[in-house]
């Protein structure tokens, strides 16, 4: 089976294109998988930021001022204030998640779940770990998991939730004596979780992805055809016409096609060497005729 050049050429340049193509399709979609999930985590953050400036604000705002005229009021609860004010806005998005989750909570919908509970026990055992965070895989898809430590920072926490005898009486009224008591300073009691979907970054990478590729593909496509057209008008067509001449010159027939060599690559020089070569073999058989 015989191989033209050209065909031989695109044996060598087809597999180098299309592992081109390869390393950076992973190499792109790695990038923006990346970029997807920094996005994720960057929303998640400020959600966090949101609900800490929340907490932040009824302590420092809003709990002064009620309770210089009522007792125990729930608004006073900077836990309370932050789960109200991220809850209307995860109303509008119902896939993002916010939760003051702890094992021993005062407001029952504050309970930990066991995923949580893990999480909990992660700032438990390492005092120095102040943000925690992963990709976790679900049934709807995959979720970037912020979560904070709450740690009883002063003793106010502790008026409300050390024994029930010291707690305001319309919150152990509210909630009841079992729950939400024992608490000590510096302990970790639970924790800030933030769970947001990665679900829209990821349709955009790979939006992003698809385009990206298509565009390569027609590249190297492209790419393919000039080097195609180059090997043709550079090398081929000019090898096969020294083929042909050589054939006709090797029959006798050595003034058949008139042959100019042009240019100054390697080509050309042997072009040249051919020209010279046919000239001398005619001059040769001029010579040897009676």
């Amino acid at each position: 089976m015989k191989f033209s050049l050209a065909l031989k050429l695109n044996l060598v340049f087809v597999p180098v294109l299309a592992l081109a193509a390869a390393c950076a399709g992973i190499l792109a979609h790695r990038a923006l998988e990346r970029a997807a999930q920094d996005e994720t985590v960057q929303r998640a953050r400020v959600i966090m930021a949101v609900a800490l400036a929340t907490r932040q604000y009824t302590l420092e705002e809003v709990k002064p001022l009620l309770e210089a005229k009522y007792d125990f009021q729930i608004q006073t609860v900077s836990a309370y204030a932050a789960t109200e004010t991220i809850g209307r806005v995860t109303k509008q998005f119902p896939e993002y998640r916010y939760h003051e989750a702890t094992p021993n909570p005062t407001n029952p919908r504050d309970k930990a779940d066991g995923y949580e509970t893990g999480i909990i026990d992660k700032f438990v055992h390492d005092p120095a770990l102040k943000e925690w965070s992963e990709v976790r895989e679900t049934s709807s898809g995959r979720n970037v998991v912020i979560a904070q430590p709450l740690r009883v920072a002063s003793g106010d926490c502790l008026n409300c939730h050390s024994v029930p005898e010291r707690a305001p009486k319309t919150m152990v009224e509210a909630y009841g004596p079992e729950h939400g008591f024992g608490w000590q300073l510096g302990q970790v009691i639970g924790a800030q979780v933030v769970t947001v979907p990665m679900s829209i970054p990821e349709q955009r990478a790979a939006t992003v992805f698809r385009g990206l590729m298509l565009t390569l593909l027609g590249v190297f496509a492209g790419l393919l055809i000039a080097l195609n057209l180059l090997v043709h008008l550079v090398i081929t067509s000019r090898v096969r016409r020294m083929s042909r001449i050589a054939e006709l010159v090797s029959r006798g027939k050595s003034d058949s096609e008139t042959f100019v060599a042009k240019g100054t690559d390697e080509l050309s020089m042997l072009e040249r060497s051919f020209s010279r070569m046919r000239n001398s073999l005619a001059s040769a058989m001029k010579m040897l005729e009676p």
